[in-house]
């Protein structure tokens, strides 16, 4: 039987360091398939985020870097780098690898020393012109050493070094014909010179500082627009200063696009007729792949001066500018202005800069890691694997399995609970309140409390080799149970890490949207649930048909709520998907509507082969499917795939005609009889449809559906008065609510009572809350629900009341009793 070849892959610290060592676990993954890859890195950095989300597990050592100058710091720093090499050498251990790869950054230290010293070939990867001391030190013990530069032999011993060149992104070369997209995804003209400012996948103060300082003649160039990537830590101050500079002087800042981070960096470099980059390895190999011309401002803070002597390399060959940091506030603006007007020195620096590009980097040092383990053909490992039985695995007893929730009194979070808890694990978990939902979990068995307090947790949960943390992104990162769990080196997944991992393997059924989700997926849960086979179900609302957030079968199918927000829903792996709606939300999180759009499209790429997406017709999202995926549109105010016709209300109940496929079925009466429930049935039973439900079935099914606990829920119905509790923390949701409520009860007064969820949605549409809200009689404002969230100075439910136009309104307190 052969042997599963097994690699550890060491380094991180920035994406200079983890964008590499992806492409190379990637590379060796595409040569064969069947190897397990296991990553390490330092706690707190990116790649404990960045290298999960690319597929494939990390540990983490409490390894940190020297300080330069003297301080009593570095005595801790000396005993977390003991702590580490002791760690490093359990790792290896339990993993038991064939070779160790080193990607530089004092991560990568103390795994490969280990592994060298207890005899496991070692490969480190050098991105640099001038090598670090880490690798200087580890490539006395190392078997080889891949370089990006010519003449490292000054560094390390010359019989040993290859030359491959640093990988790059693979996904970047797949933007190189995008342009039309990237223009229509950046909202810039195709007619105006583009130059990408980027600093590092964190930010650089001083290009940023420059840009900031030289705002005034940005904006004046017409013919030239900036896409101005800040990174996260400077991202506000930028914001406040374009804002401020707009108020000031009335000038209009269209030609800049900034953000934080830019995902589909392939876009934004495939539109860049100059680049504005700091001279990391990674981002030089990536600039020289794709042909760019570009000025370099290397970062005086990185170790041994080296962002200055990679780009030195370039400018020495005429493939690139320099700006030196300290020179950067006074010249980098103009001189960005000026080179990228002139044609024929861009066209200079392109055709030099194509010299250092290695485009088969990655492939080539898994061709040398291959070879140092002494394997020549990795697809004969790959085929003998595969066609030698295995025996199975004896299957753990998974009752012994502990789950503990921070957050656990979310609709999302608390569905998970209880389906652990159905399976028989234990399960217990914290939250900030006690509801009617916890307190309903807690009749069901699981033990919860609401004070942060470790001395709290059962003591059961407090073995971190059998328990696992799921919270959700609204827990601060200070609360000290979260931080207890993480120092602790606990197993700790967001809520969307786990859903997927429980939906992985089943047909998943996952309904996204802004907004009309929870109808939709209930409904749908609750047609498909008629069927001898059942359903799962994971919903974002309490069904009132099933008194529960979870719908748990021996199906393979799972409707899922697929929440955009924190971008959870890219979790999943979509069998069929619905998209209600993709009206600005969340900006919290996306910054702008054009970035939610592209992070709807993203999901809808997740579709598996040959499934199928339901959209609603005249949303702005422009699908990006597979080819085998098949599309369809749905509506209930015009023709479609899958529509509605003849609605009518009659003596209360609404009726609808239900068209699609070719087929029609007849006065469908709408259990929960409001008008904007016809287009989330119609989404709900086209999906039914294409699952080959009968018409007979799904009719009924529609009729006996109650809805969702707080969406459009009848508390009160007689002939005085009738009270409706509704979930509508969006302007467009509260505009469909009043208009279906009107629709039912033509002649009655409306009065809303509405709390603001939320202070930064509040910020981001007070004037779109106040329209909708002045289609009622009468309203009254409550302060703002916070949720996760701290208060935003000047944000207030004034800002909706202050606005509401021609209608009583009031603005009060919420009496707590």
């Amino acid at each position: 039987m052969a042997k599963t070849v097994r690699v550890i892959i060491s380094g991180g610290g920035t994406g200079g360091h983890i964008f590499p060592a992806v492409s190379i676990a990637n590379a060796i993954k595409e040569k064969l398939p069947t190897a397990e890859i296991l990553f390490v890195g330092a706690e707190g950095r990116m790649e404990m985020e960045k290298v999960p989300a690319a597929g494939y597990s990390i540990i983490g050592l409490p390894i940190q870097g020297l300080y330069r100058s003297f301080t009593f710091k570095n005595f801790k720093v000396i005993a977390k780098a003991i702590s580490s090499l002791k760690k490093a050498k359990k790792i290896i251990k339990d993993f038991n690898p064939d070779i160790a790869i080193g990607v530089g950054g004092y991560a990568s230290g103390p795994l490969l020393w280990q592994a060298a010293s207890m005899g496991i070939p070692t490969l480190i990867q050098e991105q640099n012109s001038y090598a670090g001391v880490t690798n200087k030190l580890l490539a006395k013990k190392a078997n080889k050493i891949c370089v990006a530069y010519q003449n490292m032999d000054r560094f390390f011993p010359a019989d040993r070094i290859i030359y491959t060149g640093n990988p790059v992104r693979q996904n970047l070369l797949e933007g190189i014909d995008k342009k039309e997209e990237a223009y229509k995804h950046f909202n810039l003209d195709p007619m105006k010179k583009t130059i990408l400012v980027v600093g590092g996948s964190l930010g650089a103060r001083t290009i940023n500082e420059s840009l900031r300082l030289g705002l005034e003649k940005l904006v004046a160039e017409k013919n030239i627009q900036i896409i101005w990537q800040t990174g996260k830590f400077y991202i506000e101050d930028i914001r406040k200063s374009v804002e401020e500079f707009r108020s000031k002087t009335g000038t209009s800042t269209e030609n800049l696009y900034i953000s934080d981070f830019i995902p589909n960096m392939d876009l934004a470099y495939s539109i860049a007729d100059l680049v504005v980059s700091r001279a990391g390895a990674s981002s030089i190999s990536e600039l020289s792949l794709l042909k760019k011309a570009c000025i370099l401002v290397p970062s005086p803070n990185v170790s041994e001066d080296h962002q200055r002597k990679n780009a030195m390399a370039l400018v020495e060959k005429n493939a690139a500018i320099m700006i030196t940091d300290d020179k950067s506030r006074e010249e980098l603006v103009n001189n960005m202005l000026d080179l990228v007007k002139k044609e024929e020195a861009l066209s200079s620096l392109r055709k030099n800069i194509t010299s250092f590009a290695c485009p088969a980097a990655a492939e080539q040092i898994a061709i040398e890691v291959f070879k140092t383990i002494g394997i020549t053909d990795p697809a004969l490992i790959s085929r003998r694997k595969s066609a030698t039985p295995q025996p199975k695995k004896a299957k753990k007893k998974e009752s012994n399995k502990r789950y503990f929730f921070l957050g656990i009194g979310g609709i999302g979070m608390s569905a998970i609970a209880r389906y652990f808890h159905k399976q028989g694990h234990l399960v217990a978990g914290y939250d900030l309140t006690k509801t009617p939902l916890t307190e309903k979990l807690e009749e069901e068995g699981i033990k919860i409390h609401y004070k942060d307090n470790i001395s709290l947790v059962p003591v059961k949960f407090m073995d971190r080799d059998n328990t696992i943390i799921i919270y959700t992104p609204a827990i601060p990162d200070d609360m000290s149970e979260k931080v207890f769990f993480k120092e602790g080196n606990f197993t700790m997944l967001k809520r969307s890490e786990i859903l997927g991992e429980l939906t992985d393997g089943k047909k998943a059924l996952c309904v996204a949207g802004t907004h009309g989700k929870t109808t939709t997926s209930t409904l749908l849960a609750h047609i498909l649930n008629q069927r001898a086979e059942k359903v799962n179900a994971f919903l974002g609302g309490i069904s009132k048909n099933y008194e529960s957030n979870l719908i748990v079968s021996s199906a393979d199918q799972v409707v899922v709520e697929a929440d955009e927000y924190d971008r959870s829903f890219l979790r999943l792996k979509p069998n069929m998907a619905i998209v209600t709606a993709t009206d600005a939300d969340h900006l919290d999180i996306y910054g702008t509507k054009e970035e939610l759009l592209k992070t709807f499209a993203e999901f809808t790429s997740l579709i598996e082969e040959n499934g199928v997406l339901v959209m609603k017709k005249g949303i702005e999202m422009v699908p990006n499917v597979k080819e085998s995926v098949k599309v369809y549109e749905y509506s209930a105010s015009e023709k479609a795939d899958f529509y509605a016709e003849n609605i009518t209300i009659e003596n209360g109940e609404l009726y609808f005609d239900f068209v699609g496929l070719g087929k029609k079925i007849e006065k469908v009466q709408l259990g929960v009889p409001i008008k904007i429930n016809v287009e989330n049935a119609v989404a709900a039973m086209a999906i039914a449809m294409l699952n080959g439900m009968s018409a007979q079935t799904i009719k009924k099914a529609v009729q006996t559906f109650r809805g969702s606990v707080r969406r459009f829920d009848i508390k009160v119905k007689n002939n005085k008065v009738v009270y409706i509790d509704d979930y509508a923390h969006h302007p467009e949701e509260i505009k469909a609510c009043v208009e279906s409520i009107r629709s039912l009860y033509p002649d009655k007064r409306i009065c809303g009572i509405f709390q603001p969820h939320l202070y930064s949605r509040t910020k981001d549409f007070a004037n779109e809350f106040a329209e909708s809200l002045s289609k009622l009689d009468d309203v009254i404002v409550l302060d703002i629900y916070p949720a996760r969230e701290l208060p935003i100075k000047g944000v207030t439910s004034n800002l909706i009341h202050r606005k509401i136009k021609g209608k009583k309104s009031v603005l009060c307190k919420k009496k707590i009793v």
